[in-house]
């Protein structure tokens, strides 16, 4: 990354307002007290000092100051006696060290036509800084939050100044400032925006005087941060420099100065300055009445700014002071509307700080609210929510008539803080998160319905269309406030309302999309987020938040007992983590629990959806109406094992041979794709009498003893006992990595003709084999595509030394490259094809099929048996499965969408140099990430970060290959056209973003996270 200047942005201008060294005589006091050759220099602006990157002459960057005072300064003083204070007590902060004169000096002083100057030399810091990179993960404001939180730990012990000049970026100042600057603000609406911001400010200052005070850095704005990759990619934060406007001031200030810049561009700046003050929190707990400041200070503090360079612009002009204040006034206009209170419950939630407890009037509030509403149902909590299972969502009526079916005829509860499939959408970061979690308690009720008071009130304000009817209920020590959606109300502001009054009745109309009418009541203790009001719904990761300025206004309405409480995400990695083997690991960094899936999304315990690019198991689409119908008729039936005679086993394997070639027409079915290979290695070795296999590098072909055995992937990876005795291995066909690459159209035969040459060594030498296996198209070896003719090549030297072909179509069968199988492609037919994951969609089924001779040669008198190989239940969910592919044209659909989806990610391979190669049949596809295109330098580090940050945008993505570099592209075959556009859209944001860092998840993984292969 470009390396970038420490320098204090606040302060910068386009010209110097003051005389300026020249850089002759500053080399002349380079080389004469310094001992440095200056050979290359680079101005970097400034507004009071001169600023330089200089280069010696062993090509090292220095850091030069040069500042128009004298060298016995107190500000200079001031400032050298800190940098030299943080370099005993904090050394391992990124900040510039003085660099001393030859004579061990701090500085040097120089006069030049009768001005006194002082020069400084520091170390150079590398990096960008923070306001020229476009996209700041959370990590890098989490560490931010760190690196503040430990500055601020390093000045602790620091005496203040013993006397400084006032600056305009006291906080303290911040009023008087601002009343200063504010008449040189020409729009109207921008000065309403700061007004409101300062009352705020003006709200917490008398509590300025008693919070910790310390010596405080007070500008850690995004031009005096820096940050930079490090050896994965990951963005780091680098350098803190300019330490011009230190002094003792208030402790949490040094926090609010760093939040309130990092809030600055961003799309939700809030959760940005979340992400800040946990990482301050986790290093320097602030106190509760701290933590109150922040947010004010922070917005008051980016007023300062904007007002203060309008003022400047005003006066003088500058570029700068412009380009500087259009990203600065967008970002107030946001604060503006969001409320202290809701940031410091933010903050709060982030930090793991206690909610406070509902008052007894609260309470008792909420308690006569439930009384309103007798034999109420819960309709929303997730056990319930099992009714929508079997509709299709978007079917509105389909839903409201289930609701109402549950409900009877007495009122519907929806309960506070939950979430609602019927507003559930794909996941994504920041404020395009889908916004699933209801705030306040819905109660479906009749239009009309009459509804009364819980309590004495004062109506605060009148309903409307946007706007809720407020009731304000007051205490004996603090006040209450319901808020009532949907309502029509004769009641008008200042109107007192006794308890078992009635209040207004239900409107027509939904209540919430599809679900009829009723009314949404909140409850809350904040007249200003009464006022404001808040939303109906919101995000997830809100929730947290809003748990700690509202009160459920219903406790006991309708409730789930709480053991039938779905288990969170948390709960069952606990679990997981007591029970089950290390060995077995889970995807993610930081997984999310799914509980639902449909056509080619998954659905969270949130309602947040993820586009599924990798589940080529459930094939024909998550809980597929058809596939579940089937299952449930046939468990309402019959189910058994195989040794009974049932019609189902029959009518399956007569519609599985037909897909195949007619010589392959004895099935055995059973329960897995590894037991699959596992009996198919079984047969071969008995029928030829041979014990030598031969495979394919970086293969995988399952999990048992046996099939491990020749599964390059597992037996050559970590743990890996290396290949048994009786595995050889022929080269894979990757014509991106091997010897015979895209340009050669002999390679497939070239490839073929390698693997003869294994085949005939090893049959010559007395290792005779009895199979060669091979995927159609290897999956976890990267998704390699074979180069045409490999296969054919490759079967006729095995049948030459008298071993049986095996095709493996586990991943990859059933349609998914086109054709109902993939060794179609290569105009082979084999002596044995394995079979799995796609024939059951989910459910355990898979199958060996060969032809009639070798079954009968296997065929000693051993008996073959398996329990539930081919039970009804599974031949009618496999029935199902094959007649879905057939009747609704999902093979040539496969090849259409999955052409397109190659299309597009090639147009974006052109743009992101990450992007190594794109392979591609069907709807497999795999995209291989490379650091160096040259090279061909595996991007191992930055693929598992694509896997974080797409899964944070809603797309289910993992790496595989020989060097887990490549982008496994695999889906349901529903997938379509619009869902292309949505992976290629997120993967193009995902690689544009800046050194690829890591997503929070990733960050908090720590050292030694492992990821699971597949």
């Amino acid at each position: 990354m470009t390396s970038a200047a420490p320098f204090d942005a606040d302060r910068q201008s386009d010209s110097p307002a003051v005389p300026t060294l020249p850089v002759s005589v500053l080399e002349r006091v380079l080389e004469g007290h310094y001992g440095l050759t200056v050979t290359g220099h680079e101005p970097l602006g400034g507004e009071i000092d001169q600023n330089f990157k200089v280069v010696d002459g062993s090509g090292h960057p220095r850091f030069v100051r040069v500042t128009h005072a004298g060298p016995d300064s107190a500000e200079l003083r001031w400032q050298n006696s800190l940098l030299l204070h943080l370099a005993r007590t904090a050394p391992e902060l990124p900040v510039p060290q003085l660099v001393p004169t030859t004579s061990g000096a701090l500085q040097s002083g120089v006069e030049h036509e009768g001005q006194a100057y002082t020069v400084r030399v520091m170390t150079w810091m590398p990096g960008l800084v923070m306001a020229d990179i476009g996209h700041h993960p959370p990590g890098l404001l989490r560490e931010l939050g760190v690196m503040a939180g430990r500055l601020s730990l390093g000045l602790s012990g620091m005496d203040g100044p013993d006397s400084l000049a006032e600056h305009d970026w006291d906080m303290r100042r911040a009023s008087e400032v601002i009343d200063g600057a504010l008449p040189s603000v020409s729009d109207r609406n921008d000065v309403t925006e700061v007004r409101r911001i300062m009352s705020w400010y003006d709200g917490i200052r008398p509590a300025l005087a008693t919070l910790p005070h310390s010596v405080v850095h007070q500008d850690l704005n995004d031009a005096n941060v820096l940050a930079d990759t490090d050896e994965t990619g990951t963005l780091r934060i680098s350098g803190i420099v300019d330490v011009g406007d230190a002094m003792f001031s208030v402790r949490a200030t040094e926090l609010a100065v760093a939040a309130g810049y990092a809030m600055v561009r961003k799309d939700d700046p809030l959760a940005a300055a979340t992400e800040v003050v946990a990482g301050f929190q986790s290093i320097l707990p602030l106190t509760a009445e701290e933590l109150a400041v922040v947010y004010p200070l922070a917005a008051a503090r980016l007023c300062m700014n904007a007002v203060t360079w309008n003022r400047r612009i005003a006066e003088s002009g500058s570029d700068y002071g412009r380009t500087r204040m259009r990203h600065t006034w967008p970002t107030i206009r946001k604060l503006a509307r969001i409320p202290p209170e809701l940031a410091e419950a933010a903050f709060r939630a982030a930090c793991s700080l206690p909610t406070a407890e509902a008052s007894p009037a609260a309470e008792a509030l909420g308690a006569a609210l439930t009384g309103l509403f007798a034999d109420a149902v819960h309709i929303d909590a997730r056990p319930a929510a099992d009714l929508y299972d079997e509709l299709d969502w978007d079917d509105r009526a389909a839903v409201r008539d289930a609701v109402d079916t549950r409900r009877g005829h007495r009122p519907g509860v929806l309960g506070h803080l939950e979430p609602s499939l019927l507003w559930a959408g794909q996941r994504a970061p920041g404020p395009h998160e889908p916004a699933t979690i209801r705030v306040g308690t819905t109660v479906l009720l009749a239009a009309g319905t009459e509804l009364l008071s819980p309590g004495h009130g004062v109506v605060e304000s009148a309903p409307t269309d946007e706007r809720p009817l407020v009731l304000r209920h007051d205490g004996d020590d603090s006040a209450s406030f319901t808020l009532w959606w949907h309502l029509d109300s004769p009641r008008l502001p200042g109107e007192t309302v006794k308890a078992g009054e009635a209040v207004g009745t239900v409107r027509e109309g939904d209540v919430e999309p599809g679900l009829g009418a009723g009314v949404q009541i909140q409850m809350l203790s904040s007249a200003h987020l009464a006022a404001f009001p808040p939303p109906r719904r919101v995000a997830p990761s809100q929730r947290a938040a809003w748990r700690r300025l509202t009160s459920d206004p219903t406790p006991g309405l309708g409730r789930v007992p709480e053991p039938d409480r779905e288990p969170t995400v948390d709960d069952v990695l606990a679990i997981r983590s007591r029970h089950i083997a290390r060995s077995q690991r889970n995807y993610y960094a930081r997984p999310m629990n799914l509980v639902r899936g449909r056509d080619v999304w998954f659905y969270d315990e949130d309602g947040l959806g993820y586009l599924d690019s990798l589940n080529n198991v459930t094939h024909v689409g998550h809980a597929e109406p058809r596939v579940t119908a089937a299952a449930l008729r046939q468990m309402r039936k019959l189910n058994t094992n195989s040794r009974f005679v049932y019609p189902q086993i029959a009518g399956y394997v007569e519609k599985l041979t037909a897909t195949l070639p007619d010589a392959l027409e004895v099935v055995f079915l059973v329960c897995s794709g590894s037991e699959a290979n596992d009996l198919a290695l079984r047969i071969a070795r008995q029928v030829t009498g041979r014990r030598h296999v031969v495979n394919i590098d970086g293969a995988y072909h399952g999990n048992t003893g046996v099939v491990t055995g020749i599964s390059p992937n597992r037996y050559k990876g970590p743990g890996g006992q290396g290949a048994p005795p009786t595995t050889h291995e022929v080269a894979i066909p990757d014509r991106y990595r091997g010897a015979y690459g895209y340009d050669d159209p002999d390679a497939g035969g070239k490839y073929a003709r390698d693997a003869a040459r294994v085949i005939e060594r090893i049959d010559s030498d007395g290792r005779r084999p009895a199979a060669f296996i091979a995927e159609s198209l290897m999956g976890s070896a990267g998704n390699i595509v074979f180069p045409d003719g490999y296969l054919a090549g490759a079967f006729a030297a095995a049948r030459q030394a008298g071993a049986l072909c095996i095709s493996d179509e586990v991943q990859v069968g059933v349609g998914r490259l086109g054709p109902w199988w993939g060794f179609e492609l290569q105009g082979v037919v084999p002596d044995i094809v394995t079979m799995g994951k796609p024939l059951g969609n989910g459910h355990p089924l898979a199958a060996v099929v060969t032809t009639r001779e070798i079954a009968d040669a296997f065929d000693t008198g051993m008996k073959y048996f398996n329990t539930f190989g081919g039970n009804p239940v599974s031949c009618a969910i496999g029935e199902a499965v094959l007649d879905i592919v057939e009747r609704d044209g999902l093979r040539a659909h496969a090849t259409e969408v999955g052409d397109y989806f190659a299309r597009s990610l090639r147009q974006l391979q052109e743009t992101q140099p990450l992007i190594g190669d794109v392979r591609a049949r069907g709807l497999y596809l795999g995209v291989e990430l490379v650091r160096d295109r040259a090279t061909k330098k595996p991007a191992t580090a930055e693929a598992f970060q694509v896997t974080e940050l797409m899964k944070e945008r809603g797309t289910v993505v993992f790496p595989n290959g020989v060097h887990d570099n490549v982008l496994k592209i695999k889906p349901p075959m529903t997938f379509r056209r619009e869902h292309v556009d949505l992976y290629v859209e997120a993967l193009a944001e995902v690689l544009s973003l800046p050194g690829l860092s890591m997503s929070e998840a990733a960050v908090g993984a720590g050292p030694g996270t492992t990821f699971p292969k597949k």
